[in-house]
């Protein structure tokens, strides 16, 4: 059943459902943000490291004009927009939820089960979740269980610390 066949909104209130939904994007944007961090994801931008010069620097050391071959508009470069400060401040937020609600609250297991269902929902590297559910000891089927369980204590913690619910998120159905 729907919550229109309910009667509900459940517009203003949290359920598992869409707090993996929030969880889930705010780690594909934690990815997308930072990228790969620690010894093993430095990576050195060269484009960062080119020395291009400005006007100033041609001017200045005599060089008259600047010219380069194959120089592309800067309005044909591709943009890519920043998120709106509402939405970044919910991602930081989410950033926190597990460790907060489930892991410090006494739920250490259902949080890391949850993390690795996480991890495997933004990677989509399904045999290293199957290696770390092996690890841990939990078939996969279990691991659902434990997911929607962490998610549901987490739905159930922000509605009691009346978080609120994020205006432009739709589930789809």
């Amino acid at each position: 059943m729907t919550s229109q066949q309910l009667g509900r909104d459940l517009s203003d209130i949290w359920i598992p459902r869409l707090v993996g939904e929030v969880l889930v994007d705010a780690l594909r944007w934690a990815k997308k943000t930072a990228g790969p961090v620690g010894p093993a994801g430095f990576k050195t931008n060269r484009k960062l490291q080119r020395f291009i010069p400005t006007l100033e620097d041609h001017l200045e050391e005599g060089w008259g004009l600047p010219e380069v071959a194959g120089d592309e508009e800067e309005w044909l470069a591709p943009v890519e927009l920043a998120i709106d400060p509402k939405r970044a401040d919910l991602f930081m937020h989410a950033l926190t939820w597990v460790g907060v609600y489930l892991i410090n609250d006494g739920h250490p297991a259902t949080g890391k089960i949850l993390s690795l269902s996480l991890a495997h929902s933004v990677s989509r590297n399904s045999r290293a979740f199957d290696a770390a559910l092996k690890q841990e000891g939990v078939s996969r089927r279990h691991s659902y269980r434990m997911r929607d369980k962490g998610l549901s204590i987490i739905a159930q913690a922000l509605n009691r610390d009346q978080v609120p619910v994020p205006e432009r998120i739709t589930l789809s159905e």
